[in-house]
């Protein structure tokens, strides 16, 4: 389905071993919804999903301007995007939003930040600008505006073959290679949240582990990343109390996060975290509150060892 010009439109990945979408992710298109765009959803691994199981996508969310589109599993949030803009989804749109279901959020409503960063005149934005690895926007929450996305630079960067690469790979073109385009096309970016260096740029983490709290109380960011609550890979402190930063429990449900940690535990650990990385986490902590969380849990493991 082709788009009137003139839309704003959301480009969502999703992916889940069962063909479902979660309340958690239900109430996030709604919200996208509710700032005006018409919703293209890339339903990944079950590309022969048929009449009732796009019947069971639509529940709850009918009459919305959203539209399902079933594929293959392969290539990450980059692929999946790839893949709707290939069946003509952002054909003339004016606004461009990129995101995908590894959220819980917004927890607060999402309308006025998006009202706030619109109203600057930015070619392109994020929720988060990191400095892990390169300064860059985290792509599971970028805006462009239809002009800025049809600029030969990014252009580029949506014909490279995701679906061929490993993740890391997806990371570097993808990710970092948004950002890295934007900027050489001298486009205005902005992002709701920045990251400072640490210790002069030597230290990088994701804030969206490391100062998670910070960034969601922060006012600008309302959202929290699913992988953090259910596994923790950088053992960041205070998570297990992720309720008490739920402002509002009516308007987003901790029944949500509960349900969706209960029906996908932990992953299979990678390696260790030893105390070097831990300390390293701390090290990067951007508010000195969470530098001094990660230090006593430090000290409390190695105590009890």
């Amino acid at each position: 389905m082709k788009p009137h010009a003139g839309k704003r439109i959301c480009l969502f990945a999703q992916y889940d071993p069962v063909p479902r979408l979660a309340p958690h992710t239900r109430h996030y298109l709604r919200e996208i919804i509710t700032c005006g765009y018409e919703v293209h959803v890339c339903i990944s691994g079950h590309p022969n999903l048929g009449d009732q199981g796009l019947r069971n996508f639509h529940e709850g969310l009918e009459g919305l301007p959203i539209h399902f589109y079933p594929r293959e599993n392969g290539g990450l949030d980059f692929a999946a995007w790839q893949f709707l803009i290939e069946k003509g989804c952002v054909q003339n749109a004016i606004e461009i939003l990129f995101t995908n279901d590894s959220l819980f959020g917004p927890i607060t409503p999402l309308k006025p930040i998006m009202q706030s960063m619109r109203a600057e005149g930015y070619d392109a934005w994020g929720m988060v600008r990191s400095q892990e690895t390169m300064p860059h926007l985290q792509s599971w929450f970028l805006v462009m505006t239809g002009d800025a996305f049809t600029h030969p630079a990014i252009q580029r960067i949506f014909s490279m073959p995701f679906m061929e690469m490993s993740k890391g790979e997806i990371i570097l073109h993808g990710e970092f290679g948004t950002s890295v385009a934007l900027d050489s096309a001298g486009l205005k970016t902005a992002a709701c949240w920045t990251a400072r260096k640490a210790l002069g740029g030597l230290l990088t983490a994701n804030p969206m582990h490391t100062d998670w709290l910070t960034v969601l109380q922060s006012g600008r960011v309302p959202f929290i990343k699913t992988e953090l609550l259910r596994d923790n890979p950088f053992l960041a402190p205070g998570v297990k109390d992720w309720r008490n930063a739920i402002p509002d429990k009516r308007f987003f449900r901790p029944a949500w996060i509960v349900e969706y940690l209960k029906e996908n535990p932990p992953r299979s650990p990678g390696p260790i975290i030893g105390w070097q990385q831990r300390l390293t986490s701390a090290l990067a902590a951007q508010d000195p509150r969470n530098f001094i969380r990660y230090l006593l849990q430090f000290l409390s493991r190695r105590r009890l060892r």
